[in-house]
């Protein structure tokens, strides 16, 4: 086939040509929004939890899509450690402000402006002033202590009546949201949990995404997010939902699959999203003829491995000391794709006692190679870790 028409996206955040399988939370938050316009009423905010790869940050973009022409107030960062939310946060709403000053009339934002000034101007004290596409005067007294978790709260409620008198909704995005420090963590459930409390919710949306460790992260941060939050799991896609997302794309150009070449090709991908794209480009661009034969999924199969193995698994054993690899050879030889008990890891690598290991899983984990799912217990924050560390 001609690899200038192939129409797979392997990559980080990349959207595929077909989403298939993520209907559901796609149609919950067409309710949300319609909720919000035509109510002016919020819902409960949410959280998507799942390995590496498997489209958290695709559907963050999507959600965004729905409701960045619809005039909402939006704005999306990804937290890091190296850098407070706080501070990403409020840049990222001061570039959500001056679109909103381009969209809705400015006597009707004036408030907002004026006390999200003050909110941002406290947070970032080298700052002197800060342009939001129009002259406001600064609001005193409202979201501007210096505290972060009482400001957080204090704006959202600004946001939400805002966007009640425009009958539009607020849409909050933070991907990678187990990167934050423990007391952001605490300032976001802190201000989600007061715009809920009104006789009508106000539509202020947040939508944490993160590693499936996130929920507990959040609990250990303030005890309520158990009941918080509607938490999402975003897992492999199923058998149907795979399929769709390798046919799709190839019938939207005219090119079948033989039923044992689709079979084959869906096997090695496993129902993870990131590698149907690979294996879909990869045996796009060894294909011959059409349909794709099963001797173009074994050629395009294995560039794909060798693909992946090279790039997204390799990347993340080189990181990793040679103390280090000894704790993922013991993972995945004792758990596989599963979650593994750190003591069933101490006897695999010959250790005595679970302090012999912590060191070494601990950085694992600030490496982003491990995640603890719960207290106790280890797993590969990447589907299909396992099998390249066997492989090694």
């Amino acid at each position: 086939m001609d690899p200038a028409t192939n129409p797979y996206r392997p990559g980080a955040g990349r959207r595929p040509p077909v989403l298939a399988g993520r209907e559901p939370i796609l149609d919950a938050f067409s309710t949300v929004r319609r909720r919000a316009e035509e109510l002016g009423e919020g819902d409960r905010s949410w959280v998507l939890n799942g390995l590496r790869g498997v489209g958290k940050t695709v559907l963050l973009n999507e959600l965004l899509g729905q409701v960045t022409q619809r005039g909402w107030i939006t704005a999306k960062v990804e937290a890091t450690s190296s850098t407070p939310l706080s501070l990403s946060l409020s840049q990222a709403l001061v570039r959500a402000m001056r679109t909103a000053t381009g969209q809705h009339p400015v006597p009707r934002l004036r408030r907002l402006l004026g006390v999200f000034e003050a909110f941002y101007l406290k947070l970032n004290t080298a700052t002197q002033t800060v342009s939001l596409g129009a002259d406001v005067d600064l609001v005193k007294g409202i979201a501007d202590t210096g505290r972060f978790a009482d400001d957080l709260a204090a704006l959202f409620e600004v946001l939400g009546e805002t966007a009640v008198d425009l009958g539009i909704g607020t849409l909050i995005l933070v991907d990678e949201l187990q990167e934050a420090a423990p007391s952001d963590l605490t300032a976001v459930n802190t201000a989600v949990h007061q715009i809920g409390q009104g006789a009508t919710p106000l539509p202020v949306m947040f939508v944490g995404a993160g590693l499936p460790s996130l929920p507990a992260q959040l609990a250990d941060a303030t005890s309520y997010a158990e009941r918080l939050y509607d938490y999402r799991p975003i897992g492999l896609l199923s058998a149907d939902a795979a399929r769709t997302a390798l046919l799709g794309p190839s019938a939207e150009r005219g090119v079948g699959w033989e039923p044992d070449a689709l079979d084959q090709a869906l096997a090695i991908a496993g129902g993870y999203p990131y590698f149907i794209q690979a294996v879909g480009k990869h045996v796009w661009d060894a294909a011959v003829t059409d349909p794709i034969t099963a001797d173009d999924v074994s050629v395009g199969g294995e560039s794909a491995r060798r693909e992946v193995d090279e790039g997204l698994y390799r990347s993340r054993w080189e990181r990793a000391t040679p103390a280090q690899r000894d704790v993922l050879r013991a993972l995945a030889t004792t758990g596989g794709e599963a979650a593994v008990a750190m003591s069933d890891l101490v006897v695999a690598t010959g250790k005595r006692r679970v302090s012999d290991l912590s060191v070494a899983r601990n950085e694992l984990i600030k490496k982003g190679l491990v995640y603890a799912p719960e207290r106790g217990v280890l797993a590969f924050t990447v589907p299909g870790m396992s099998g390249f560390v066997t492989r090694q």
